[in-house]
């Protein structure tokens, strides 16, 4: 019996090693039967096969057999356009199906729809040891600067984009970098500006010694330096057919319009002008550097060129006021340039660099409204002649911050492809949650999308890469990650999740490397001290908040209320991450979230005048100063840009100087001031909050109490209510909040604070305000009375029954007004919960 069954379970093995593989569909729908929080782990643990990754998946009903394909899809092992037309045809219209019928089941809740979506699992590549904020594409790599490898986006640019595409990401994600990547590898051009900064004896690293150099010509060699550029990199090791069939192949024509703006529509169209006029002459001097023949057929179209050129710098020293005359010839100019290009090297790829930033400008100007219209007029046209109206163009591409509506703008520029930092709508983000089952593919819209910001791996990499130059690096890597991710990681493209901000990791890097060169300790508590002395907000520096301020200035109420939700959804969501729960007696619960079901913005059109919360949320979200949490909300990525919010949430609420003064203040200022029986501070924040109510007597007790209670929460964050003695607290433990009943009645404010045994929710402050009418802000005297009224009101109403388990106390009555505000005090102290209270002086 024995051997039989050793038998039978061996023919069982047999026979399962005989099982066929699991094809791409039984695989796809076993992961999505999966639970969402098992779905990473399961693409992680199940790669599909190299060898079969770029399969297509033919339908078993169909007929239509499986067709095999290379990675690496070149003029060698590309398959007719019919047939593999027909086998897309079936792969897409099945899975959508699939699609709208799982839909039905998605979580709800946003945690859940989070883990659908997956980090990056792009390739990696690092190279250099020396971490810089401030690194470009043309540094090369010997000269030991750490680079992060984004050269896919090449690939991706090619296979993703049709016609047009547009990127919309804030600043300082990759763009620039990105962007000087494709032009270097696709342009025929010499490209001299940008190769400037190359020595030649970077050559040496593609086997080229001095002398050899010195012989080239100015083609051979600019052709050497961008070999050197893509030298090892993830492109041509992983696609070099790609790489071969493409590199150096097209004409690319690019363009910058961050210079195109002005205080006055001549200064606009002046800038507009200079930005061509430069690219026309950069085209002119590469090509009578280059000693290129000019074709019989781009003859006279390059001595056109030549002549607008020369006409626009004559009208170029005319007043402003004159350039509106010559707004035709600014425009001719861009059509020169594109013909003489397509007629000289064939079609052409176009590249627009900070296309928004002339809208924008255009926007935010204090110009008539007729010179509004015609500078958009002018825009609309060149836009059109640019990607709708142009047959020389092959294929474009435009990098901004922010998304133009410009179909809206009649300029009939409706091809162009979004790739958008995050799906736009609940449909979208719904599709994305189930593609991002599917692994990196490392081409096409992945490709693409990944290659900006930087990912986890990419994080990780840099740091190891650091260690060599810093060495204790390695030891504490942990905890830095950890530092590194709750300050800069949170934003999403496409269908990746956990991206980090490239600047501001660069520069955290860079600072806690130069810090820990300065010191020799090693202890733990050193080293976390350094490490959070160098996290600091990079990122916000290199940019204004201009749009946002403009909406805080002319809608103070509805931005607090905005913003408060926003921080307060922040901090809860980071005191569930940290695991600190607060005491459950005095546990309040969670903020709703911030919801924005669609980000579809007019910029030209938004209406500043009026207020928009769907309207100013999708400018954060663009500017990189929110994110979407993937159902139908946002909120703010990091710690990092939650200092932002802290700098517009205090200035809306406090004003300008005030805010700045608070920031300045010492760490628990205000606190230690109500420990000592002062009211000062107090007053003058409470007087703050008068920017934001009327110059009348319309308002009840409880609009000023609402108002103070803002200005409290604001200063409570830059920790002037935090306790002295804690260094690693930011903002107190307990967010100042309104007590709905006290005692026999409402009291108008009490908050729970840090005691002066350092002891979280023991110290209650209770204010009660009573107005002091217009006619009287002169009477101190009345001022007082009104003061001593609310205080005595506190302890008849008992309104201190609301600080259960405080062992100290403030009674506050506060006569407010317009312009002006008197307090008067109590302290009180206790030994026990069940004690009486008695008063004292001080609580030191």
């Amino acid at each position: 019996m024995e051997s039989s069954n050793e038998g039978q379970r061996s023919y069982k093995k047999k026979k399962a090693k005989r099982l066929p593989p699991e094809s791409p569909t039984d695989r796809i729908s076993k992961r999505r039967k999966a639970t969402n929080s098992d779905q990473e782990n399961y693409i992680a643990d199940n790669p599909i096969p190299a060898k079969r990754r770029n399969r297509p998946v033919a339908c078993a009903r169909s007929g239509i057999a499986k067709q095999k394909l290379r990675p690496d899809i070149g003029s060698s092992s590309r398959v007719s356009t019919r047939s593999r037309t027909r086998a897309t045809a079936v792969v897409v219209a099945r899975p959508e199906k699939r699609i709208s019928l799982h839909s039905q089941s998605l979580p709800c809740t946003p945690e859940k729809l989070l883990e659908t979506l997956r980090p990056s699992g792009s390739p990696t590549r690092v190279s250099g040891t020396k971490v810089v904020s401030d690194v470009n594409f043309t540094d090369v790599d010997c000269a030991g600067l750490c680079k992060v490898d984004k050269s896919l986006v090449c690939k991706g640019f090619w296979e993703a984009i049709g016609k047009v595409g547009r990127i919309c990401l804030p600043r300082r994600s990759g763009k620039t970098y990105n962007l000087t990547q494709l032009l270097l590898f696709f342009s025929s051009s010499l490209e001299l500006g940008k190769l400037e900064n190359i020595p030649n004896s970077a050559l040496a690293s593609v086997g080229l010694g001095a002398q050899a150099v010195s012989e080239m010509d100015i083609v051979s060699l600019c052709r050497k330096k961008r070999e050197c550029l893509f030298k090892d990199s993830l492109l041509l090791t992983k696609y070099p057919g790609f790489f071969k069939e493409h590199f150096m192949k097209y004409p690319v024509l690019y363009i910058s319009l961050s210079e195109c703006k002005g205080a006055s529509f001549g200064i606009f169209l002046k800038a507009l002008g200079n930005t061509l006029a430069s690219v026309a002459q950069k085209w002119i001097e590469e090509i009578e550097l280059a000693s290129t023949a000019v074709s019989i057929r781009a003859c006279h179209p390059f001595e056109q060129l030549k002549r607008k050129v020369q006409a626009y710098e004559s009208s170029s020293d005319l007043p402003a006021s004159q350039m509106v005359e010559h707004a035709e010839l600014t425009q001719s100019l861009f059509q020169a340039l594109s013909t003489f290009i397509a007629k000289q090297f064939g079609q052409y790829l176009l590249l627009i660099d900070e296309y928004d930033i002339p809208f924008i400008s255009i926007h935010l100007a204090k110009w008539s409204s007729e010179d509004k219209i015609a500078a958009l007029d002018v825009m609309k046209t060149l836009f059109q002649k640019m990607l709708k109206d142009n047959d020389n163009l092959r294929k474009g591409l435009l990098f901004g911050v922010f998304e133009i509506p410009l179909t809206e703008m009649g300029s009939g520029a409706n091809n162009i492809k979004d790739i958008r930092m995050i799906p736009a709508e609940e449909s979208d983000i719904q599709g994305s949650i189930l593609t991002a089952a599917h692994p990196h593919s490392g081409c096409g819209m992945d490709a693409l999308t990944d290659s900006f910001w930087f990912n986890a791996q990419e994080v990780e990499q840099m740091l190891d890469n650091s260690t060599k130059w810093c060495t204790r690096i390695a030891k504490h890597k942990t905890f830095i990650l950890r530092t590194i991710k709750t300050w800069y990681n949170g934003y999403y493209i496409g269908r990746f999740r956990g991206k980090y901000n490239p600047w501001s990791v660069s520069s955290f890097i860079e600072a806690l490397c130069g810090l820990l060169s300065q010191t020799t300790s090693d202890k733990e508590a050193d080293i976390a001290a350094i490490t959070k002395s160098a996290a600091r907000a990079y990122w916000v520096t290199t940019g204004t908040t201009g749009l946002i301020e403009v909406q805080i200035d002319r809608h103070r109420l509805q931005f607090i209320h905005l913003a408060k939700r926003l921080l307060c959804d922040y901090e809860a969501t980071k005191a569930k991450a940290d695991g600190n729960s607060p005491d459950k007696t005095l546990s309040e619960p969670p903020p709703p979230s911030v919801p924005l079901v669609s980000t579809r913005l007019n910029l030209i059109n938004f209406d500043s005048e009026q207020f928009s919360e769907p309207g100013l949320l999708t400018l954060c979200l663009y500017a990189g100063y929110l994110t979407r949490r993937l159902s139908t909300s946002v909120c703010i990525p990091n710690h990092e840009v939650y200092q932002v919010w802290l700098q517009l949430f205090a200035r809306a609420v406090l004003g300008t100087e005030l805010a700045d003064n608070s920031t300045n203040n010492a760490r628990g200022a205000l606190l230690s001031e109500l420990w000592q029986n002062k009211t000062d501070l107090l007053c003058t924040l409470a007087t703050s909050s008068h920017g934001v109510l009327s110059n009348h007597n319309n308002y009840l007790e409880n609009d000023y109490a609402n108002h103070v209670a803002n200005t409290i929460m604001a200063v409570s964050r830059f920790g002037m209510l935090t306790h002295p003695k804690q260094r690693t607290v930011e903002v107190s433990h307990v967010v100042p909040t309104r007590e709905n009943h006290a005692g026999n009645g409402r009291c108008d404010y009490a908050m729970r604070l840090f005691s002066s045994t350092n002891q979280p929710n023991q110290f209650g402050v209770v204010i009660e305000f009573k107005l002091i009418e217009n006619n009287r802000r002169e009477d101190t005297k009345y001022h007082r009375e009104r003061a001593e009224e609310g205080l005595r009101q506190i302890g008849i109403k008992n309104y201190d029954a609301c600080l259960v388990g405080c062992l100290e106390r403030m009674d506050v009555g506060m006569a407010i007004g317009n312009s002006a505000v008197y307090a008067v005090s109590r302290l009180f102290r206790r030994p026990n919960a069940h004690a009486k209270w008695e008063e004292v002086e001080s609580l030191f």
